[in-house]
């Protein structure tokens, strides 16, 4: 659970073998999905998608840093 812009939201990190990549979810305190990050296995390339008008834009900077900390993969493939 972190706060942010005076609410609380909780963050999922998972992996969506349909769409072959990485997720970060953030839900807020009422249970609604505000956005989520999705990472391509397929292409490298991260994208936002936001659920809710009126983010906060704190809210989205920290989405952002998070998955790009979390999300994409650190060792290297060995084919």
């Amino acid at each position: 659970m972190i706060e942010l812009a005076g609410r609380n939201y909780e963050a999922t990190i998972g992996s969506d073998v349909q769409r072959d990549g990485m997720y970060l979810e953030l839900v807020d305190q009422d249970k609604h999905v505000v956005g989520e990050i999705f990472f391509s296995d397929v292409d490298g390339e991260m994208a936002i998608t936001l659920c809710q008008p009126g983010v906060p834009i704190e809210v989205v900077e920290w989405m952002i840093a998070r998955a790009k900390v979390r999300l994409p993969p650190t060792d290297p493939v060995v084919s």
